[in-house]
């Protein structure tokens, strides 16, 4: 490989994980510089990656779902373009009725152009980092490197937050945000999405265990399984303790939804050739036990970081606030079902449907799927349901055809964060925040880009095993 074009991969990776470290710091970059600061590291990782002349193969594992959020992106975009009034009342005469209501002649599909556009530039930055990541995945050293940054920010989120949940600080960098200091909440303002963050590396964490783990059975001695063991296990139990003070009920379920997960994986991690189906079985079960039994210990023991979610009765689940808001939402999607209010616009358009019940601004549903639904449509959301199933197939192809077990890792890591992510945004909106959406991202694509074997020459070789064969530096 040319030096020149080695440097680019090189520097490709390391403002990767330079990111992976910055974007949580500055309030989950919510902010607008956040959200330019978050696109500008997108596009500019995709330009090094290019500028390192990748070949197609490098690339491809991503394009369908990468290519899906790029359709998402030009449908807002298409949404924010302004139309004249006849096309806008042939279309949607619910758009063209409001927009008369408002004095304007004309408009768009989207109720708020500006909302939209941004939106869009968003998922189009998310596009370029998820179609790009493979290429870093490539490399064994690189996986580690990404990974480390993941574990790191992880870790400074959890003492930076215990430092201010001790002292009941309701400041984050010297700023006043709402809410009180009872939660853990690190550098996010809703403790509920630090949740999902922490979800998320707790998804990388428990995929180093179970590395940990298969690489131990090969080591002689005690104190090199422990050596390899027992850190990631401690890391696992510091991430999960900082989960359950962020008190979040819907952040904590859902980890333990995708602890089983990839307890389940590890499970159906098999050696067809080989013959030692119940062995292998034998051991992912006894990992993915060992884990479910510590965090069944924590929701013993932490009676003060599980109260909102132990004390939560019926009534509240079935009656509370977001009830009234989810039966509001599904109003607000019913005006505008096929091609939603526009991309990003459901702060500007709840107002329509809101009522007593449901006082302050509402800037979010607080379930995803509702949320896309009324601003980008069934069209949108349909191409949303593409994306994820693209995914998750791809990533299965990985985890069972990955060429070593450290590849395997990876995409049990991101197999995790997605069902983490899915499960916590039926009742939540996590994934608006551009420091986990970005995430996300990395550790998709990432998993993506794992060399795998080639199913030829794993009929020729009956007897090789996918986590026993090198991995390249």
């Amino acid at each position: 490989m040319p030096p020149m074009i080695r440097h680019f991969r090189i520097a490709s990776v390391v403002l990767l994980a330079a990111a992976l470290v910055w974007v949580p710091l500055p309030f989950a970059s919510v902010t607008r510089l956040g959200v330019v600061v978050v696109q500008g590291i997108a596009f500019t990782f995709l330009a090094l990656v290019l500028a390192g002349v990748p070949r197609w193969r490098d690339l491809r594992p991503a394009a369908g779902p990468a290519v899906v959020l790029g359709l998402v992106a030009l449908w807002g975009l298409v949404q924010s373009l302004p139309l004249p009034a006849g096309l806008l009342g042939w279309i949607s005469p619910r758009h063209l009725e409001l927009y008369a209501a408002a004095g304007v002649d004309g408009g768009a599909l989207s109720l708020a152009p500006e909302a939209s556009r941004r939106a869009a530039f968003l998922w189009l930055a998310l596009a370029a980092v998820l179609v790009a990541a493979p290429t870093a995945g490539l490399h064994r050293l690189h996986r580690r490197v990404l990974a480390g940054a993941v574990l790191g920010a992880g870790l400074f989120q959890v003492v930076y937050g215990a430092r201010r949940w001790f002292s009941t600080s309701t400041t984050i960098w010297g700023v006043e945000v709402p809410g009180s200091g009872a939660r853990l909440r690190g550098t996010f303002v809703n403790p509920d999405h630090l949740a999902l963050y922490l979800q998320l590396v707790l998804a990388v964490v428990f995929a180093w265990c179970w590395w940990a783990v298969w690489r131990a059975r090969a080591e002689v001695g005690i104190e090199r399984r422990l050596l390899l063991v027992v850190p990631p296990v401690l890391v696992w139990v510091t991430v999960f303790a900082g989960l359950t003070f962020t008190g979040s009920r819907g952040g904590i379920l859902a980890g333990l939804f995708s602890l089983a997960v990839q307890a389940g994986l590890a499970a159906t991690q098999v050696r067809r050739r080989s013959g030692r189906w119940r062995r292998t079985m034998g051991r992912g079960l006894a990992v993915g036990g060992g884990v479910i039994t510590l965090g069944c210990v924590f929701i013993l023991v932490m009676r003060q970081s599980f109260g909102r979610l132990l004390g939560t009765s019926p009534y509240e689940l079935a009656w509370n606030t977001r009830t009234y808001a989810y039966r509001a939402v599904l109003d607000l999607w019913g005006q505008f079902p096929w091609l939603g209010s526009g991309l990003g616009t459901f702060r500007d358009t709840f107002s329509l449907v809101q009522t007593e019940r449901l006082p302050g601004e509402w800037t979010h549903a607080h379930s995803a799927p509702l949320e896309l639904g009324t601003t980008i449509g069934v069209v949108g959301l349909l191409l949303v349901g593409i994306g994820v199933f693209l995914l998750l197939r791809r990533l299965l192809v990985v985890w069972f055809d990955a060429r070593s077990s450290e590849g395997k890792a990876a995409a049990l890591a991101a197999l995790a964060a997605l069902a983490a992510a899915l499960a916590h945004e039926m009742v939540d909106f996590g994934l608006t925040m551009p420091a986990n959406a970005f995430t996300l991202a990395v550790l998709c694509g990432v998993a993506l880009g794992v060399p795998r074997r080639r199913r030829r020459s794993r009929r020729s070789r009956p007897s090789a095993t996918p986590a026993d064969e090198p991995d390249p530096e």
